[in-house]
């Protein structure tokens, strides 16, 4: 049974390989049927093992390849328990809902296979990464999905922004792999292993001296895949990549790997203050920057990329206060939503001939009913409202903040803040997309075809009816990860009024978001009363431009390191290493001149020389000592 996780694991890649060797002679009707087929066959044979582990009451299964070194234990070994489980389902899940979407909206495109090709190699590396056994095999998977998400974010490489997207995506993830690495060099030096049973049960008898250094190591790989400040750039300019990638990509895959990392660690993370009060901090200010930086963007799809790098702060605000059940919860929901929403997106540009800025949009509810109605259940869940699906899993990671008591209050009224904004945002797009009115010519606009509008209505139904899987009143995920964190002490929602009370505050700063977005661009209530908001330019201006942090991250850290690295160039390297070589050069040069000059080519010359030189050996060997005593 074990050895069934390896097909989980293989299928994606293989048929990534087949569509790479038979590209050529694939038309887009094959490239379908191979594709689609291969992803449902994925999905069927991810729910079996789903379903075996659950019959077995979530008992792990570890399935070891082979071994690589024995001393220390290197082991290519895959891992299946609740929590791998889920995310295994989930991946396989939603990349065929994606595919099945991608038929429409690639079709006709020049590198029609090649998208599926990567698109496939892209499932199979994150499979790779949430199956491991070990930190080893996770950074395989880790990397490997760096490089599928660099070929996807510049699939049209010849558009010069995809390719500097795809390059900068690439770049700034290798900063936070390279603190990942050091994490897992100190985890091998002190445990002599990578295996995480091993690791784990290590932890919970002793902590390494240097425990609260290795979880800020790892921190920083998780930044980076996750997109956390200050390692969040990259991910609005992912937006490049073809739509369905950028669904893949921020849905259920690359950006849910450093929460995935994090609660698969935690065994060791809780007892590590410094790191859990890092990742709080970090998602804090990540969930607020980013609520702040969508709130005045007019690209519809940067909208929802930061709308997704504030969702990810919210996954670290969990994690930060021991939530990881919430975690993992909200990274369920929001995988639906935000794949809807995102989808929804591309059918939405789609129709509007690659329209991608929203003021030029409006007033497709009408021509778009379909999209408008999936978009708006997307719109409602992210915002908190119930019973949709994002209401249950923020619900819960604010309600388990506030649990924690002390400090963790004022992280609790700073969480809701950004939730209310969140709402605030999100209604912006929805009403200025579909509500709003225009004067633009959208005779030419249609609804989106069935095979996009179909993948919406199942993404639609998830964001409905997900959220039931674990509410207060039925822990049905609490149960499916209550092997994985069995040693783990996991903070809890508050019991009772407290509870109710937390629960209608967090749907209070949804609805007031959503009616404060209806007042303000529907109503256009500034303009009705006439109010004279202070400094509101230059607020719009600090939204737009992301609190010029990226202006900042590249006059420093692009334009900064370019200039000081002409100035080492020039100074250090061309008058010290450069000049020493040369002077040395120069010297011998001059010196063996000055020796030519006794090359007279005449023999009586030579004979004189030799001369000399013979009375001033006869005179050391005289002067030497004892020669003459």
């Amino acid at each position: 049974m074990e050895i069934l996780i390896l097909g989980v694991v293989a299928l994606p890649l293989l048929t990534s390989i087949f569509l790479k060797i038979s590209g050529k002679f694939l038309n887009e009707l094959l490239t379908n049927f191979i594709t689609i087929n291969a992803a449902l066959l994925s999905v069927g044979l991810s729910s079996f093992m789903f379903g075996y582990i659950f019959l077995e009451k979530f008992e792990p299964l570890k399935f070891e390849l082979f071994e690589w070194y024995p001393s220390p234990q290197i082991i290519i070994e895959f891992y299946l328990d609740g929590l791998s489980g889920v995310m295994m389902v989930l991946i396989s899940g939603l990349s065929l809902i994606i595919q099945l979407f991608s038929t429409s909206y690639m079709s006709k495109d020049e590198k029609y296979t090649k998208y599926f090709e990567y698109f496939n190699f892209f499932v199979f590396s994150m499979l790779l990464l949430v199956l491991s056994g070990n930190f080893l095999v996770m950074f395989f998977g880790w990397e490997l999905v760096g490089l599928s998400s660099y070929l996807l974010i510049s699939f049209w490489y010849e558009k010069k922004s995809a390719a500097k997207a795809g390059n900068k995506a690439f770049i700034l993830n290798r900063i936070g792999d390279f603190g990942f690495l050091i994490g897992l060099m100190m985890i091998l030096n002190h445990f002599q292993t990578f295996n995480f049973i091993a690791i784990f049960n290590s932890s919970l008898i002793s902590q390494p001296k240097n425990l609260d250094l290795i979880i800020l190591f790892l921190l920083l790989g998780a930044f980076g895949k996750s997109a956390q400040f200050p390692l969040f750039s990259w991910l609005p300019d992912a937006m490049e990549g073809p739509t369905p990638a950028s669904a893949l990509i921020h849905a259920a895959t690359m950006v849910t790997a450093g929460v995935f990392m994090l609660v698969r660690i935690s065994p060791m993370l809780q007892f590590s203050e410094i790191g859990s009060l890092v990742i709080i901090g970090f998602g804090l200010f990540t969930a607020l920057i980013a609520a702040f930086a969508a709130i005045n963007q007019a690209d519809i799809k940067k909208i929802l990329a930061y709308s997704t790098i504030s969702q990810l702060g919210f996954m670290f605000i969990a994690i930060g206060a021991g939530a990881y059940v919430a975690a993992i919860f909200h990274l369920v929901t929001h995988a639906f939503f935000k794949a809807l929403l995102f989808l929804g997106a591309g059918a939405v540009i789609h129709e509007m001939h690659h329209e991608q800025n929203i003021h030029k949009m409006g007033g497709l509810r009408k021509k778009m009913p379909i999209t408008s109605a999936m978009m708006g259940i997307g719109t409602l869940a992210i915002s908190g409202i119930p019973p949709l699906a994002g209401f249950w899993s923020k619900d819960e990671i604010l309600a388990s903040v506030f649990s924690k008591g002390g400090i963790y209050y004022g992280f609790w009224a700073l969480s809701l803040l950004a939730a209310f904004m969140t709402a605030f945002y999100m209604g912006r797009h929805w009403l200025l997309i579909f509500i709003k009115e225009t004067k633009n010519d959208l005779d030419n606009v249609h609804e989106a075809p069935k095979n996009m509008t179909r993948p919406l209505i199942i993404l639609g139904i998830f964001t409905i009816f997900i959220g039931f899987i674990n509410t207060p009143f039925f822990h049905g995920l609490e149960k499916v990860l209550e092997e994985t964190l069995h040693h783990v002490e996991v903070t809890h929602l508050p019991e009772g009024l407290t509870l109710a009370i937390l629960a209608i505050l967090s749907i209070g700063a949804g609805f007031t978001g959503l009616a404060l977005a209806y007042l303000i661009y529907i109503f256009d209530i500034i303009s009705y009363f006439k109010l004279r908001i202070p400094f509101l330019s230059e607020i719009k201006n600090l939204s737009t431009n992301v609190i010029y942090i990226n202006d900042f991250g590249n006059a420093v850290f692009v334009k900064g390191l370019k200039s000081a690295s002409r100035r080492i160039a020039v100074n250090i390297e061309g008058m010290t290493i450069d000049g020493l070589a040369n002077g040395i050069s120069n010297y011998f040069l001059k010196s063996s001149t000055r020796m030519s000059y006794a090359q007279t080519g005449l023999v009586r010359s030579y004979v004189v020389y030799f001369g000399l030189f013979t009375l001033i050996l006869i005179f050391i060997f005289l002067i030497s000592p004892g020669v003459l005593a």
